[in-house]
């Protein structure tokens, strides 16, 4: 972090970084009424605590916390119990967020807030001043102000959305799969229908499933062929039923993960 600290009230906007604005304020005693930005405005506290007002809730903003405001949502920013504060804003165009944002998750039909009001989060938080003191150093070029907003931007939504984004993704992934077991599916066409890139897609569901799509793939056909053997379904039909070549493509799967081949099973549990 660069020691050369901007004074008082202090504004960066750049036309050659558009997509951002930034605010330094030290020492500051003014109150604000409730307003909005259009921007994603995240803000922290450097020195002392402020009175933070959010979707109409009150917060306590302290260090190592970060203030999330969402586009168009009213709020206000106040010093508590009548102390100074120095703190830090950053206003962030919606489309840059998109646009970061799909890198990451895949194609979006529109930038993704978040709900949370308050992350408590001291590597977001240090990554963040990070940022806003680079932003105002004129001896940092322009490429590495833009590559700080990228890393901080990434690391925020890595660690704020996609939780909720590999849940939806996941169970969605699963419900398509559970629906076609029988087609013999590609990775692309399982992240085209939930609207990721494949590479994310594995990289997903091997985190979430702790298998790959491959191998749950393989598991729901031996489970749908146990269950079409026990009702009495001839296993040469079973085999195309569950979408497999044939039936010496089922004896090899079920030696492999049931450890006995169809007929014994068939043998084992009909009676």
């Amino acid at each position: 972090m660069t020691k050369n600290k901007p004074y008082k009230s202090t504004f960066f906007k750049n036309k050659k970084l558009p997509f951002i604005e930034a605010r330094f304020v030290k020492d500051s005693p003014y109150h604000y009424k409730e307003h909005f930005h259009e921007t994603l405005s995240i803000g922290v506290v450097e020195v002392g605590t402020i009175s933070y007002r959010n979707k109409g809730g009150d917060y306590l903003l302290r260090q190592n916390e970060l203030a999330v405001i969402n586009p168009f949502v009213m709020h206000s920013c106040n010093p508590a119990q009548k102390e100074l504060r120095t703190y830090h804003m950053i206003y962030i165009d919606t489309a840059y967020c998109k646009a970061v944002q799909e890198t990451l998750f895949g194609q979006l039909d529109s930038y993704i807030d978040v709900n949370i009001v308050n992350i408590e989060d001291k590597e977001l938080y240090e990554k963040y001043l990070d940022l806003n003191y680079n932003l105002f150093d004129n001896e940092i070029l322009y490429l590495e102000k833009e590559q700080l907003l990228q890393e901080f931007f990434t690391l925020y939504c890595d660690k704020e959305i996609s939780s909720n984004l590999k849940n939806s993704n996941i169970t969605k992934a699963i419900e398509y799969m559970d629906e076609n077991y029988k087609e013999n599916l590609t990775v692309q066409e399982i992240s085209d229908y939930i609207g990721i890139s494949q590479f994310y897609f594995i990289k997903l569901f091997k985190q979430e499933m702790n298998l790959t799509p491959h191998i749950y793939l393989l598991n729901k056909k031996i489970s749908q062929a146990k269950k079409l053997i026990s009702e009495g379904m001839e296993i040469s039909s079973v085999a195309l039923e569950v979408g497999l070549n044939d039936q010496s493509h089922l004896n090899r799967l079920f030696k492999q993960y049931v450890a006995v081949t169809p007929r014994e099973y068939k043998i084992s549990t009909i009676k």
